[in-house]
């Protein structure tokens, strides 16, 4: 089995499922790197992610009108930081 090809359909599946529209994607640092590896800027862009995120980022505008995946593992920090992320939305 190809690993990498695996990873790459797991995240297309998600996007996909997320219906058309442009979307924003959250990331932590290491599944940051995972889609680097998986995923060219371009091949991404085409599947209408726009905006790459790191769920720790300080510095982040509200857009509400981006549909936004969270692809995070699932540790304390990346709760607590999704949990920050949501309170600011509301």
């Amino acid at each position: 089995m190809n690993v990498t090809l695996a990873v790459k359909q797991y995240i297309s599946k998600m996007i996909e499922s997320s219906g058309p529209g442009m979307k924003v994607l959250l990331m932590d640092k290491e599944t940051t790197s995972i889609v680097s590896v998986v995923y060219t800027q371009s091949e991404i862009l085409q599947k209408e992610v726009y905006l790459f995120e790191r769920i720790d980022s300080q510095n982040r505008d509200n857009m509400k009108h981006l549909k936004a995946i969270c692809f995070l593992r699932p540790t304390k920090v990346s709760c607590y930081h999704l949990h920050v992320i949501n309170l600011h939305m509301c």
